[in-house]
């Protein structure tokens, strides 16, 4: 079974870096729009950094897939441990623009999902999926059962799935505040009243009693 969750921990980060990198080549101009709504880092760390992430991610998938593929276990295992600080620093980051209490888009896919808590903890779950994958790879799903290695793909697809999935799923937009009726004075209405009625609205009138 270490097999079976080494295996299943490296691809889930796998496709997770694959996943990172082809939004950002679908969006390149996406990731540095995000640092730069941040304001945190200056414009040339920023233009560094909008470059080189996209390259790390695409690289590490690539190099680990090859290695989870082939069963290259030290190969595994340097692309995992590469992948948990890359993650580390993602989690580290996002932490700390929302600490300064700064907002914008996450950079994180093409489409406009916020930063938020759930980025971060999205970031710190996979770096811990990394690390446990990094310490319990053997030759990864190399040499597994037909069954096994059907089960663990499926798994794989779907955590990965769900855990991309998760910051925008729990996005809440803020709803428009909703403001109660405008309570009249009983002093203006009765001015109200009195005014209406010296313009000629007419009262009941009840005859005079009969002599």
């Amino acid at each position: 079974m270490t097999g079976f969750y080494g295996g299943l921990s490296a691809s889930v980060v796998i496709l997770t870096l694959f996943l990172g990198a082809g939004s950002h080549a679908a969006a390149p101009a996406a990731l540095g729009d995000a640092l730069w709504a941040h304001g945190v880092l200056g414009p040339r760390l920023r233009r560094f950094a909008a470059v080189a992430l996209p390259v790390a991610e695409g690289v590490l998938g690539a190099v680990g897939a090859i290695a989870l593929l082939t069963g290259h276990q030290w190969g595994l295992r340097a692309v995992l441990a590469l992948g948990a600080v890359l993650f580390g620093l993602y989690a580290g980051y996002t932490r700390h623009v929302l600490t300064l209490g700064r907002g914008g888009p996450c950079g994180c896919s093409g489409r406009d999902v916020p930063l938020s808590r759930w980025v971060t903890r999205r970031a710190v779950a996979l770096a811990v999926l990394a690390t446990a994958g990094a310490a319990v790879a053997g030759t990864g799903p190399v040499g597994l059962p037909t069954v096994e290695l059907i089960t663990l793909t499926l798994a794989a697809l779907a955590c990965t799935a769900l855990l991309w999935a998760i910051p925008a799923a729990m996005h809440e937009p803020a709803a428009a505040p909703v403001h109660p009726p405008t309570r009249v004075p009983d002093h203006q209405q009765a001015r109200t009243t009195v005014h209406r009625t010296a313009e000629g609205v007419q009262t009941p009138w009840t005859s005079p009693p009969a002599p």
